[in-house]
Formats: structure tokens, sequence, C-alpha cells
């Protein structure tokens, strides 16, 4: 790039020289040689800013793709937050219906040991009558069994008085005159 702007500059020179002096040659070459370092910096100041614009493009992209990146890495964080939280709620609700569960049947165990206890305790009680009735039960039983006795005791008592007044009255028959 020097080497071109310094051969305008030459050139330049070269064709002014004839036509100026020493003088006008040499601030020709300097104004020539300023402007070719004006261009210089600018081009250099455009590739710097250019290469600036690039490099913060550049960050801003890189922290654009680092916050959608945070982002997304916080939605799927919540997402599994908030999965972790379902599944914990569905445990813990299988869990209270279980124990629920399990509560109710034991409360009706304790209700059904109630019941028997209160039985029992029932029968305790009414001990004393649970023996009178086997005793009144064994007395009426004694009663059937000796009416038993009693009714066959008078039919054969009957059949044998019947029989005594049939043979009395076969004897006075046979010692009656009349026959």
């Amino acid at each position: 790039m020097r080497e071109a702007i310094l051969l305008i500059i030459l050139s330049a020179v070269s064709l002014c020289g004839y036509a100026s002096s020493l003088q006008d040659q040499l601030a020709a070459v300097a104004r020539a040689e300023q402007q070719g370092k004006s261009e210089e910096r600018r081009q250099q100041d455009e590739l710097k800013f250019k290469l600036e614009l690039e490099a913060q493009q550049e960050r801003q992209r890189r922290a654009n793709a680092a916050a959608i990146a945070y982002q997304q890495a916080k939605a799927r964080e919540a997402e599994r937050k908030a999965q972790r939280e379902k599944v914990a709620a569905e445990v813990a609700a299988e869990k209270k219906r279980n124990q629920s569960y399990e509560d109710e049947l034991r409360s009706l165990e304790i209700q059904k040991q109630k019941l028997a206890l209160a039985r029992e305790e029932a029968r305790v009680k009414r001990e004393n009558e649970y023996i009178d009735q086997e005793l009144k039960y064994q007395a009426a039983h004694t009663d059937v069994i000796k009416s038993q006795a009693d009714a066959n005791r008078n039919i054969s008592e009957g059949g044998r008085d019947l029989m005594r007044s049939e043979g009395k009255a076969r004897e006075e028959k046979a010692n009656s005159w009349f026959n």
C-alpha cells in the first residue's frame, strides 16, 4: 500500500517537476505523503472500527447465545422441578390414601374388638342367667323324663288293674250260681 502511494506521489512529482520549482515539488510530495498517511490512517481506523464492530457483534452474539442457553437451562430445570413436584405430590397423595385406608382398617378392627369385648362382658354379666336357664332346661328335661316314666307306670298299673279286675270278674262269674 505504501508503495502504491509512493508511486503516485513520485509520478505526481515528476509531472509537476518540470513546471514547478523544487519548493513546490517538495510541498506536493509532502502533501501526497500526508494524504497517503491520512488515507492509510483512515483505512486502519476503518479496519479497526470494523474489527471492533465484529468483535462487539461476536460478543453480543455470544451473550445472546449464553442468555438463550441460560433461559433454556432455566426452563428445563423449572420443568424438571415441576415434574419432581408432581411426582412427589402423587406419591404424597398415594401415601395419604394408603394411610387413610390403613387408619380405616385399624378403626374397623378396633370396633370389632370393642364389640367382641362388649359381647363377652354382657355374657359375663348375664352368666347367672345363663346358668339359671341351663338349670331350668335340665329341670324341664328331668320333668319330661319323669312324666314319661309316670305315664308308663300309669299305663302299666292301669293294665295291671284292668287285668286284676277282669280276673276278679271272671272269678266271681265262675263262683256265681248263674253262669
